[in-house]
């Protein structure tokens, strides 16, 4: 139960920093840039109403922005109220395999998510997106 209230004190926050046109029109209300490792990448997320198994965005990789990746969370911790979190993410391509697995911080307020990505294979690659 405190779990629950302190996501909902978050997700508050969250909403308090958002425009409410890209909620309205249901579109993501971030889009974050930035590398998995060496790769540049955009995220699209919309983080401010989710629930464990839902898809939150995707991203896609300039070099190859026609495959796109859906964004499932699959667990969250928050850290404090002000919108900080521990954010699992699963990624999964198009024909709904799993993937690649997305662990890291996820800061509304500062529009920043930053981690590291686990790649089908094992491979481990840190992630920077703002």
């Amino acid at each position: 139960m405190k779990r629950i209230i302190t996501l909902m004190v978050v997700l508050f926050a969250c909403l308090a920093i958002s425009t409410g046109s890209a909620q309205e029109k249901n579109e993501p209300i971030q889009v974050l840039t930035g590398k998995i490792g060496r790769h540049k990448v955009v995220m699209h997320l919309n983080l401010n109403h989710f629930t464990i198994g839902e898809t939150v965005g995707y991203y896609i990789y300039k070099s190859n922005p026609q495959n796109r990746f859906n964004l499932v969370v699959k667990d969250y911790e928050t850290i404090n109220a002000k919108g900080s979190m521990i954010v699992v993410l699963y990624e999964y391509t198009d024909k709904g395999v799993h993937s690649g697995t997305f662990k890291g911080q996820y800061e509304c307020r500062g529009d920043y998510y930053e981690g590291v990505f686990t790649n089908s294979k094992g491979k481990k690659y840190k992630f920077i997106l703002e």
